[in-house]
C-alpha cells in the first residue's frame, strides 16, 4: 500500500508541510498487483498470488482486487502488516519521492502454498524475483508440470530489478525475462544495448542441455526498452513521450503487463509487444492511476 501526497513543491527545510499539500490519498502497490490491475483493464482474466495481511486495515486491499475482478482466492494470510510506502509527488518541479518501509516480518509465499494450485488452470505465469529458494522451487514444478503435460504448456516470465548474480539460475527455467534499468546501472552498464549484450554473454557462457534461451528486455524508462532475442540480435524500441506528463509511478508495471497482454493475449511479437508496452506506458504517465490504461485500445488496435 501507498500513501500518495501530492504537493505544489517538495518543502524546504522549515516550511510549513500543509501549505504545500494540494490532496492525498492510499493507493494499491506492489508490481505484481499493478500488472494484475493493468490486466484487468486491458480485459484479461488473471490471477494474484501473494501473500495478504488479515488485519483489518489492510483487507481492503483484497476487496479492491475482486471488486476489479482480480482472482485471489488462492492468496496465503498472515497476521503481520504488509509492506507500505509514502510518497511524495511534486509538481514544480516533477520530482516523485519514495520512504519504503519494509518489515522482515512479512512472510512470503512458500513452496507449499504454491502447490495447492492447479497448474493446468494456467497459461503465463509472471514471477517477481523475490525469495530466490522459493522462486526456484516454483519454476521447477511449472517446467516438470510442462514436461509431462500433453495440453498447453505454461508460458514463465521472470522480472529481475536486483541481485543478478544470486537470482541468475532462475533464468534458465524462463520464457522471458524483463530487467529494470535500475539492475543494468547497479551492474555498471550505461545504455540498453550494453545491457543486452552483457547478457547475451553471460546466457552463451552457461554450460549444460536443454537450457531455455528465454527472450530478453531491458526496460529503460524514456529511452524504451532494449530486447535481445532468442538468436542473440540486439534491438532498441524508442519510447513514446507522454502527451503530458501526470504520474509516472506504475509505468514499468504497466509496461510488463502491456508485454503479456500482447505476447499472450494477442498473439503479438516481440517487437510489436515491445512498441505497444512503450506506448501504454507513456500513455499511463498521461493521468494518475491505472483506470484509464484502457483507453488506448480504442483507437488504433492492434
Amino acid at each position: 500500500m501507498d500513501y500518495m501526497s501530492v504537493v505544489r513543491g517538495f518543502p524546504a527545510a522549515g516550511a510549513d508541510p500543509c501549505a504545500q499539500c494540494l490532496r492525498g490519498y492510499w493507493q494499491r502497490c506492489g508490481s505484481a498487483s499493478n500488472n494484475c490491475t493493468v490486466l484487468r483493464r486491458l480485459g484479461v482474466q488473471c490471477e494474484f498470488f501473494g501473500m495478504l495481511s488479515s488485519l483489518q486495515m489492510f483487507r481492503m486491499l483484497a476487496d479492491d482486487m475482486r471488486a476489479r475482478g482480480i482472482v485471489v482466492e488462492n492468496c496465503p494470510t498472515c497476521e503481520q502488516a504488509p509492506p507500505f510506502a509514502s510518497v511524495v509527488l511534486a509538481k514544480s518541479p516533477r520530482t516523485r519521492n519514495v520512504i519504503s518501509c519494509r518489515s522482515a516480518a512479512f512472510p512470503h509465499v512458500s513452496i507449499e502454498d504454491f502447490r495447492r494450485l492447479d497448474l493446468s488452470r494456467y497459461g503465463w505465469m509472471h514471477m517477481p524475483s523475490m525469495s530466490f529458494e522459493t522462486t526456484l522451487a516454483m519454476v521447477e514444478d511449472v517446467a516438470a508440470f510442462n514436461a509431462a503435460s500433453h495440453a498447453d504448456k505454461i508460458t514463465v516470465s521472470l522480472e529481475l530489478s536486483k541481485d543478478l548474480h544470486e537470482m541468475w539460475p532462475l533464468v534458465d527455467y524462463c520464457d522471458y525475462v524483463i530487467f529494470s534499468k535500475r539492475l543494468a546501472r547497479e551492474q555498471g552498464w550505461p545504455t540498453p544495448e550494453i545491457a543486452c549484450s552483457r547478457i547475451d554473454e553471460r546466457l552463451r557462457s552457461r554450460w549444460g542441455f536443454n537450457l531455455k534461451r528465454p527472450t530478453v528486455v531491458f526496460r529503460w524508462g524514456d529511452l524504451g526498452a532494449g530486447v535481445l532475442d532468442e538468436s542473440g540480435a540486439i534491438t532498441l524500441a524508442p519510447a513514446f513521450k507522454p502527451r503530458k506528463m501526470v504520474d509516472s509511478l506504475g509505468a514499468g508495471d504497466t509496461f510488463t503487463a502491456a508485454f503479456i497482454y500482447a505476447v499472450y493475449v494477442r498473439e503479438r511479437s516481440v517487437p510489436v509487444a515491445v512498441e505497444f508496452a512503450n506506448r501504454l506506458a507513456s500513455h499511463k504517465c498521461t493521468k494518475r492511476g491505472f483506470d484509464h490504461v484502457a483507453d488506448i485500445l480504442v483507437a488504433p488496435v492492434l
